[in-house]
Parts: structure tokens; C-alpha cells; sequence
């Protein structure tokens, strides 16, 4: 038979228990007040005594070789109109210091909610220890009265598994057995992937990453201490103090290659993992990772030589004290399903009656999957806004949901209030119409569905003027507990009273807001400084098919399609946010494009027009993407990146910029044209080149059409105009 009452607990099955006191504050501090339903157990344990009322009685507690001695009380409890007994040990130090040291955890855990207590309170609320925390002792009779054998129930904390990565510092590190990490960076700042050393603790599992595959696991025989650099890490830039950890390692036969279990452990979803949602591996050196992602591990190999310490057991590998780290993931649709997912938009956007050139859906998909600012140029009329809106249509963003916003832009906009908002004179902050759409998109119930935000005409005022502070802000974007994180938008000065410092304060860019603005080029607009160029893709539309017409066909495979409104904004969220992100799983790709790109940064500075690593890594992510969703070849990709990112850059009149683009269309003919390209002739007169892609003239065969067609268009303008930009239409 189960007794319970309040703190303490007793199953008569189990011989000579007198009763399981759970361990609270009162424990630490003076003793025990013993229930009057237990009275009769401890009458029993002392064979038929126990003190008088207002007498006491000296007892012997009895832990393996550790004894104890206390008192056994009977008092007379006025307020409750009944005798209590009590045992009491509160002169007894020794025994004090023993249970604070041997229940710890729930010392430390009482202390800690004491202390976050109101200090003012003359009478603290009970502390109560969470089931799933709690610690006991269990009190046993023996065979001389008043004296009882303990038994400590306590806390067994299981082990957390944690992954670093360790590059160069590897074998040091593990030639001494440690792992070792900086409290701050250069600039004074503390890293979270730095801080996290300081909860590893004994036991702890940790994998070891190093040029793509875990190659080493180890168990924590020290937790952290304070320690200064390591001599063996002494090449390293790191700052001289930091945290020392002594683990230790095994090497895993074979090592385990990152492609084996990457997108297995996506799925897991762990917080502040060490896995971005690109299934490549985050920057940084110490993360979480949890015991049922290294039982998933185990299970992908079970030829590794998987030490016994690793093998945990099936109940340890889903204990709730995980809970905080993995939640139900929110997951990106699978690479092989993009093409799909695009050509149903492009059957939407069709059905609608519209119809826009071959792989341009693919194009404005990998430039917002870039970088979620997009500008769209052109002529009046070409279906810029329309594109946005009926893109953000198909995926279920609409006005009436609140998804998609059109803000048409004001030639009088002079600063970030017109969008972002301002404070009245009474105080009030007053949020301009992009702030709205911020709140919406983060609040949590929000946060997995894509907001659109189309900037119509946006460069009828000056967009350094009013844009600038959005613009420094996406640059701040971060990896921060597996979402994407910027700095905050709004002033603290502008959010006076406290409901504006709920509703608005922190506000920053949600990673499920993606901002398109469109241009048109002519004489009432401004043109866009480098800064705007540089962290966006520019799609132009100034080429016009009017023999185009609207298409009423029932769309191909209607029953099979999927619902578009159902993807999340993981669809379109970027995967990478440096070229480190990307790099160990597309290296060849990325060396084949930054090539590319030195040759043509050589033609560009000349004047002044040469890219910087923002613009390589952009162009980068674009052509990973194309290759991960085999959505175009490689040339075609570089074909829309020549023209979005790299062409824009170029105006001017100089005999320079005629070389540069001389040089630049030759590139992009390729030698498969039958176009001869004479830098030295054609720089006197350069028409019998671009008069090539003159209306009615068939353009030759070009390795890259699209800038080929651009380039031809800037030289006749600057051999007609003595001037030429990419923004002449």
C-alpha cells in the first residue's frame, strides 16, 4: 500500500522504510517536520517510543560509514491545534554541509529561485524542486530505536553530447585531451558557441568535426575551468583567456562523412546545432547536439567502432530534459522538388494570363532564395509588380491575408520614417507601413509563413535616403539558435511608453519577409548607388515579345499537383549566409566561379567598377542553388548573374569603359559565336558588333545571350551618346 502526504512517502511493500522524504528547503536548512500519518511509522521504527510532548530525543542517522547525530521533537503546534513532530539537526553543521554537498542539484536549484525571490518578501513562497528534478531520502528502521539507516536517492544527470569543430587545432587538442575556447572575441564580444563550454560537464558526449566528417568522440573527465591559451594553440589569433575543458578521445574507424547523416539530423531540428538548414555545417566551435541525433548516428553506421560510453539506452535518448533543444521541425521541401514547385507557379502565373520569358520564375526564385531583396527594372508596363504579386499568389501570399503588401514609394520620401514610422508629439510611435508588416510576419504563429513586400517604383525618391537603414540592417543578418536574426530595426528612443516598447521593441527582419522593389528608367527616377547594387539582384525588363497572348489550357497534371500554399517559408529562406556555410559541400563550384570572377574583376577595375567578396559570395550561393535544384545549366546561371550582378556596376563615356565592355561581350560570346571580337579595331567603331542585335537581325550564337544582348545595347549607347549605363533604356 502506497502512503503519501505532502513531502513525504512510504510503500509498505518495502521492508524496514519508515518513509521517503523529498529533499526542500527545510532539509538545508534546520531539518524536518514529519506528517501526523507517519507518526505511527516512526513509533514502529523505535519500537513502541517516542518523545513526550515538549520532550526531545537523541537520534543517530546512519549513512554507509558517515553517522549523524539529530533530534527527535515533540511540540505542541497551537496554530494547527495538534502535536508535531519534528526532526531537528539545526546545530549540527557537519551533517548540513553533507546533504548540501550530496543533493547538490537541489541545493543549487532552491538557492538559486530564493534568491530570484523578491528580496523585500517577509515571508518567501515555498520552493518546490520539479518532479523530474527531485531527490529523496529514504529513512530505514533498525534494530535499535532512534537510530535510522539513510538511503540518498539523487539526481543522476545524463549525459548531454555536444559537437565542436575543430580545424587546424585538432591534433593538438587532441594530443592534450582538452578542448579550449576564448570568453570573447576581438572586439570584447562573447560568442554563444564560445559560452557553451561552460555547461559541459562530466560524462558529456562530445563529436568531433573536422574537414567534413566527425572523426573523433570523447567523454568529458573535467568540466570547464577558467585557463589561458593552450602553448600548442598559440598560433591561433584567439584571445589569451578562455575556457578549458579535459575530455577523452577515440577515434571513430571509419570517420563519418558529413553527406552520410546530414539530412537525416536536419530533421531533428536541434537548437543552436551545428547544422543550418542547407545541410552544411555552421561557423563556429562548440554546439548542441543531442542523444537522439547520436543514436540516429549509430544507426546510419553500424560498421563505425562506436565506443561503449556512446551507447545509450532507448528510454535516456527521448527524456523530456531534451525537450528544450529539439521541438517539431518546420522543414524545407527536398532539393528534387523545387522544379516542380517552380513550374507549378509558372502554370499559375499562365492560368492568370500572363506570361513571362523562359526561366525567368527560376531566375526571380534563385535571386530571392540569394538574398531577400530583389529589385525589378525596367521599361513601364513590362509586368514587374504583376510578377511579384502573382509569384506570392501561388505560394498562398495574398493582400487579404496580410502576406503580400504593395507600398507604393513617394518622390518626397527623405528618410527611414516614411517607412519605418515615427514618434508624435505626444510621444506615440506612429509605424509607417513596413513596420506593420514586420510585426505580422513575427509573431509566432506567423513565423513559417513567407511575407511579401513589393516597393513599387521605388526609386522615385532617392532609396539611399529612406532605404538605408533596411539596407545596414540585412547586412547584420546572423545565424542565431537555427533561425536567421538581424540587429533590431527601431530606435529605443522612439518607443517612449510601454505598450509601444511591446508591441515594436526588438523588432528586426523576420527570415520570412522577402522585399522586391521595382524600377522603371526614365527621366522622373533616380539611379542606384553601388551600395543598393551590391545587395541585390537586378532583374531587367526591357525586353518586350507584344505577340505574346494569354493561354487558356487546363494546367498540365492538375490532380498531382501540390498545394503551393502549404510550403513554408523555408522555400525561399536562404541557406547560407557566408561562403563558409557553403563551402565544404561545393568547393569545386565555388573555385570554378570565383576564377570567373577574378578575370572579369581584372577588366573592371580599370574603372572603378571591380566587385567585392559581397558580390562573389552572392553569385556563389545563385549558382549553388541552380546546381542543387538543377534548375539551369551552369552558363545559363552565370548568364543571369553576369547580367544582374555585374553589369549594373558599369556607366560612363571614357575610352575605358568602351575596352571593358569590348572585352566583357567577347567573354560572353564565347568561341562558339563565329563572331570575331578585334578589341584594337573595334574600339574606333564598335557598330559592326552590336548592330548585330539590331531589330530584325538574328543575334549570333553567345555562350552567355542574355549579357551578350546587354552589352551589344550599352556599347550603341555609348557610341550614340557618348555616355552609356546599364539603366538606359
Amino acid at each position: 500500500m502506497i502512503k503519501q502526504l505532502r513531502s513525504w512517502w512510504k510503500d509498505t511493500e518495502i521492508p524496514d522504510l519508515i518513509g521517503r522524504k523529498k529533499v526542500d528547503f527545510s532539509v538545508f536548512r534546520d531539518g524536518t517536520h514529519i506528517p501526523v500519518e507517519f507518526h505511527s511509522d516512526f513509533l514502529d521504527a523505535n519500537q513502541g517510543q517516542l518523545p513526550n510532548l515538549g520532550e526531545s530525543r537523541k537520534v543517530k542517522l546512519i549513512y554507509k560509514d558517515h553517522s549523524f547525530e539529530a533530534t527527535l521533537v515533540k511540540i505542541d503546534q497551537v496554530s494547527a491545534g495538534r502535536e508535531a513532530l519534528q526532526l531537528r539537526y539545526n546545530g549540527n553543521q557537519t551533517l548540513k554541509d553533507f546533504l548540501a554537498q550530496t543533493f547538490s542539484r537541489s541545493y543549487s536549484y532552491i538557492m538559486q529561485e530564493r534568491t530570484n525571490q523578491q528580496a523585500g518578501d517577509a515571508k518567501k513562497p515555498q520552493v518546490v524542486v520539479p518532479e523530474d528534478q527531485a531527490e529523496y531520502i529514504d529513512f530505514f528502521a533498525t534494530e535499535v530505536p532512534y537510530e535510522y539507516r539513510l538511503e540518498f536517492l539523487t539526481y543522476q544527470a545524463k549525459p548531454n553530447v555536444w559537437w565542436v569543430n575543430q580545424g587546424s587545432t585538432i591534433q593538438a587538442e587532441k594530443e592534450e585531451g582538452i578542448l579550449w575556447a576564448p570568453l570573447v572575441n576581438s572586439q570584447g564580444r562573447k560568442l554563444y558557441h564560445w559560452e557553451t563550454m561552460k555547461e559541459v560537464k562530466q560524462g558529456d558526449i562530445i563529436l568531433h568535426y573536422s574537414n567534413k566528417a566527425i572523426r573523433y568522440i570523447s567523454q568529458v573527465t573535467d568540466a570547464a575551468i577558467d585557463a589561458p591559451k593552450p602553448g600548442s594553440m598559440a598560433n591561433t589569433n584567439w584571445q589569451e583567456e578562455g575556457r578549458l575543458v579535459r575530455t577523452k578521445y577515440e577515434e571513430l574507424v571509419p570517420p563519418i562523412m558529413l553527406q552520410q547523416f546530414n539530412q537525416q539530423i536536419m530533421r531533428l531540428n536541434i537548437i543552436q546545432g551545428p547544422l543550418h538548414s542547407g545541410g552544411g555545417v555552421n561557423q563556429g566551435y562548440l554546439f548542441r547536439f543531442s542523444r537522439q541525433g547520436l543514436q540516429v548516428l549509430q544507426a546510419l553506421t553500424p560498421d563505425v567502432n562506436w565506443p561503449d560510453f556512446t551507447i545509450l539506452d532507448q528510454d535516456e535518448s527521448t527524456s523530456s530534459s531534451e525537450s528544450s533543444y529539439e521541438v517539431i521541425p518546420i522543414l524545407p521541401p527536398p532539393d528534387s522538388s523545387i522544379s516542380t514547385f517552380l513550374h507549378q507557379i509558372q502554370s499559375y502565373i499562365i492560368q492568370k494570363g500572363f506570361f513571362f520569358p523562359e526561366h525567368l520564375i527560376e531566375n526571380f526564385y534563385l535571386s530571392l532564395k540569394t538574398k531577400p531583396f530583389v529589385i525589378l527594372a525596367g521599361i513601364s508596363g513590362t509586368g514587374k509588380t504583376r510578377l511579384v504579386k502573382l509569384f506570392a499568389e501561388a505560394l498562398g501570399a495574398t493582400g487579404d491575408n496580410g502576406q503580400f503588401t504593395l507600398i507604393p514609394v513617394r518622390p518626397d520620401w527623405s528618410d527611414p520614417s516614411d517607412l519605418l514610422g515615427y514618434k508624435d508629439l505626444s510621444g506615440r510611435f506612429k509605424p509607417g507601413p513596413l513596420t506593420e508588416v514586420l510585426v505580422e510576419a513575427r509573431k509566432p504563429e506567423n513565423q513559417h509563413r513567407p511575407y511579401f513586400i513589393c516597393l513599387d517604383e521605388m526609386n522615385l525618391a532617392r532609396v539611399e535616403h529612406y532605404f538605408s537603414d533596411l539596407l545596414s540592417v540585412l547586412e547584420t543578418q546572423d545565424w542565431q539558435e537555427g533561425k536567421i536574426r538581424t540587429q533590431g530595426l527601431l530606435s529605443p528612443t522612439m518607443l517612449d511608453t510601454l505598450e509601444d516598447q511591446a508591441k515594436y521593441g526588438n523588432l528586426s527582419i523576420p527570415e520570412n519577409v522577402f522585399l522586391i522593389g521595382t524600377v522603371n528608367m526614365d527621366e522622373t527616377t533616380h539611379p542606384f548607388s553601388k551600395k543598393v547594387l551590391d545587395r541585390a539582384n537586378t532583374l531587367e525588363f526591357n525586353y518586350i515579345n507584344l505577340q505574346q497572348y494569354p493561354e487558356f489550357n487546363e494546367p498540365e497534371n492538375l490532380s498531382e499537383s501540390n498545394d503551393l500554399s502549404e510550403l513554408n517559408h523555408l522555400f525561399l529562406r536562404s541557406d547560407y549566409l557566408q561562403l563558409i556555410d557553403a563551402y565544404d559541400a561545393n568547393k569545386k563550384l565555388i573555385i570554378r566561379t570565383t576564377e570567373r570572377l577574378v578575370k572579369i574583376n581584372a577588366l573592371l577595375e580599370d574603372i572603378h567598377a571591380h566587385v567585392g567578396f559581397r558580390v562573389r559570395d552572392a553569385i556563389c550561393f545563385y549558382m549553388i542553388y541552380n546546381e542543387r535544384y538543377k534548375l539551369m545549366s551552369e552558363e545559363e546561371a552565370f548568364d543571369w548573374q553576369l547580367l544582374q550582378k555585374i553589369l549594373p556596376r558599369i556607366q560612363g563615356s571614357h575610352s575605358s569603359v568602351r575596352r571593358v565592355l569590348l572585352n566583357l561581350i567577347k567573354g560572353a560570346l564565347g568561341n562558339g559565336s563565329g563572331v570575331t571580337v578585334n578589341i584594337q579595331e573595334l574600339m574606333e567603331d564598335a557598330s559592326p558588333l552590336y548592330s548585330r542585335w539590331n531589330a530584325g537581325q538574328t543575334p549570333p550564337m553567345a555562350k552567355h545571350p542574355q549579357s551578350a544582348r546587354k552589352l551589344a545595347f550599352m556599347l550603341r549607347r555609348l557610341e550614340e551618346d557618348g555616355f552609356t549605363s546599364y539603366w538606359l533604356s
